[in-house]
């Protein structure tokens, strides 16, 4: 990938490129919409990436073309503003303005972007795009910032320029993942560990992805909705409970059961489905410590079914390749990931099961749909990096 995006460059500029930034996607396997909602999610980078290759340039004017989306966009790299004719590259333009606000000087630069990350596919495309540029920034400029720090200012970069209020999940994911092992974050306080998946000995499970055919756009408005929604449950039950509730996940499973019937529908299927998320990640970090892959796989499909019926985030299709999924006797587990409203399902499977798995799931869905869905069969990869050409 890096040679192909390195050969469109030239292509492209006409000279090589001195650098690259790369990021993974990511995957949470457990932790839906428990992010901006201050609690905590297990999450794994994946190998499938984002890359950017570059150089810097004179003047003021940075130059970038996407191989993914087709197009070229240009910018003064000292007054950054949202393009309306290249949304790709608000992401872009949203990490150069999050730079300049943390006196970083990020000199005019020409770079081009390619990917085997599904955008639109809740695989965290964004936030991979937004940390291979930091990266490749890195290369022109010193950064001085720890990954926590670059984390939260690529989070900031989608929440205030973009103006999609995600939370802190997908760029620290992108920004931490190890191979091989799981990244248990909490989202409050960015403490975190890294847990192996699956143990000593043999391989672990793979990480197989399952596209519902049904693209998604965080910024369409159901992501903001329903984090509104949040806020506003959580508001309501700090009233019933007469203490702060800041964010939902402040609150004990058992608090909130004693309160639920108090609030009105459908903040309090929001709330159960988050709160009680949060408890399906405790209950699951414990799973994972402990190799028990088995009921780690259950506390997934709890997680499907709340987002189905509490959070109102999954689709007929999502719930079709989950319920398909499911029925495999190598599946261990299988939900939706990322936001929701589209994309992909995320299945773990045995490892020498795969080939099967991803066989019936194929056949079953083409016989329900007429479709043919496309499988990424992925594993636990490591963090964001750059390099000099």
């Amino acid at each position: 990938m890096i040679e192909r995006c390195a050969h469109a460059f030239t292509h492209t500029f006409g000279d090589r490129p001195t650098a690259c930034g790369i990021s993974p996607g990511r995957v949470e396997l457990l932790g839906n919409h428990t992010d901006y909602n201050g609690g905590r999610v297990l999450t794994a980078a994946i190998d499938r990436h984002v890359v950017i290759t570059g150089r810097p340039r004179s003047g003021e004017t940075a130059r970038v073309r996407s191989v993914v989306m087709g197009g070229t966009t240009a910018f003064d790299v000292h007054r950054p503003a949202r393009d309306p004719d290249a949304p790709w590259a608000d992401y872009v333009q949203g990490v150069v303005a999050g730079l300049q606000l943390a006196d970083v000087e990020v000199p005019a630069f020409e770079a081009v972007i390619t990917s085997d990350l599904p955008a639109g596919s809740g695989l965290g495309s964004s936030a991979a795009l937004e940390a291979a540029v930091v990266q490749l920034i890195a290369c022109f400029s010193p950064l001085n910032l720890g990954s926590a720090e670059l984390a939260l200012l690529l989070q900031r970069a989608e929440n205030d320029f973009v103006g999609v209020h995600c939370g802190i999940l997908d760029q620290f994911s992108c920004l931490h993942g190890r191979a091989g092992e799981v990244i248990s974050l909490d989202c409050a306080t960015l403490a975190h560990e890294l847990l192996s998946l699956g143990g000593p000995g043999p391989p672990g499970p793979a990480i197989v992805l399952c596209d519902s055919q049904t693209p998604r756009s965080l910024t369409s408005g159901y992501y903001n909705r329903r984090r509104q929604e949040c806020e506003r449950a959580a508001a309501m039950l700090a009233g019933l409970l007469d203490r702060p509730v800041e964010r939902l996940c402040d609150m004990s499973l058992d608090e909130f059961e004693a309160v639920a019937s108090e609030l009105p529908d459908p903040l309090g299927r929001r709330a159960r489905h988050v709160i009680g998320e949060n408890d399906r990640v405790g209950l699951g970090r414990e799973a994972l410590r402990a190799g028990r892959l088995g009921e780690f796989g259950r506390l997934m499909a709890d997680s499907h079914r709340s987002s189905r019926v509490n959070f109102e985030n999954s689709t007929e299709r999502l719930d079709l390749l989950q319920e398909i999924a499911s029925r495999h006797p190598g599946c261990l587990g299988s939900r939706l990931c990322g936001g929701g409203w589209g994309g992909h399902t995320v299945s773990l499977v045995a490892p020498e099961a795969v080939d099967g798995f991803t066989a019936a799931v194929r056949a079953d869905f083409r016989a329900a749909t007429g479709e043919t869905p496309a499988i990424h069969v992925c594993h636990a990869a490591d963090r964001a990096r750059h390099l000099l050409l």
